[in-house]
């Protein structure tokens, strides 16, 4: 627990110890709110206004560690989504065993 206090700099903002010892069931809550197809889309709004809305426009090095930003978190996005759909079947699995 220690080591991961110390990965979040002491600061894990909003994320409580329950949170922590079970992060499937926050994970599985945030896609109950907000499905993976909306999430996506309103993930791709906020890279497009940074995109637009930057005070100065992004270029080179700046536009494409963003865009591989955006595509490793869409990644990960997707990841967790299979992560907690697999730990829902199983358990629907286990709780049906005799």
């Amino acid at each position: 627990m220690e080591e991961i206090l110390k990965a979040l700099n002491y600061q894990p903002v909003d994320i409580s110890d329950g949170d922590i010892d079970n992060a499937v069931s926050s994970i599985t809550y945030f896609f109950v709110n907000h499905p993976i197809h909306e999430s996506r889309a309103k993930f791709w709004e906020l890279y497009a206004g940074w995109i637009h809305l930057a005070a100065e426009s992004p270029e080179g090095e700046e536009l494409t560690d963003m865009l591989l930003f955006y595509n490793q978190l869409v990644e990960l996005l997707n990841l967790c989504y299979v992560f907690t759909k697999k730990i829902e079947l199983n358990s629907a699995i286990i709780n049906q065993e005799p």
